[in-house]
């Protein structure tokens, strides 16, 4: 069975490298005369997954097009060279043996998780991208037949979805990294600060 091809609009995905939260694309259109290239920005950051794609540019020239692609790839990876220089420690990858394993009834909800560090692009192999803070989905409930858990990166505050099996454990209390020990209580303080509404109240 012929494999079904990847399209950005009417040009064919011909390259597709990964580099931090995007893909780097350079599709090709043989139908048309003028520009058959296109170099754009692929992301899958919605709830479904899906190719989003966007910043396209079109061109007539292989090696235009070839260029202003190496050109995109240059910044993304500038940018998570500047991320990482941010970072107040250096950061590995969590040790499986720092989590307790999840069983099929534990409740996810509210709980610090770690991501398995494959299920990860390999620059993102890190705790700060790791340790996440569950806030719902199907897969967050013991024994449900859902997989979706949505969830919070603690160190950045951007909001994630994996599925229930790509959780390595539950973040034990005595490896709680520092900086994630304070972001918890941030969270905690202005959950605390946060104005009830008439059914909390109650």
């Amino acid at each position: 069975m012929e494999q079904e091809k990847r399209m950005a609009g009417d040009y064919e995905v011909y390259q597709a490298l990964p580099v931090g939260r995007v893909e780097v694309i350079l599709g090709i259109d043989a139908t048309n005369p003028e520009k058959p290239y296109l170099v754009c920005y692929c992301d899958q950051n919605n709830l479904f997954g899906i190719d989003q794609y966007y910043g396209a540019e079109r061109y007539g020239d292989y090696l235009q097009a070839m260029q202003d692609f190496t050109k995109l790839m240059q910044w993304e990876i500038e940018k998570l060279q500047t991320e990482r220089s941010a970072l107040p420690e250096p950061m590995g990858p969590v040790p499986s043996a720092h989590c307790l394993p999840i069983k099929g009834e534990d409740e996810l909800n509210g709980k610090l998780v770690v991501i398995r560090p494959e299920r990860l692009r390999p620059e993102f192999r890190t705790a700060d991208h790791q340790v996440v803070r569950v806030t719902g989905g199907f897969g967050a409930s013991g024994h449900s037949r859902g997989r979706a858990v949505f969830a919070m990166r603690l160190y950045s505050g951007d909001e994630c979805r994996y599925n229930r099996e790509d959780l390595l454990g539950f973040l034990k209390q005595e490896h709680t990294p520092a900086w994630a020990a304070e972001k918890l209580a941030l969270l905690q303080a202005e959950k605390q600060q946060k104005p009830r509404t008439r059914d909390e109240a109650r």
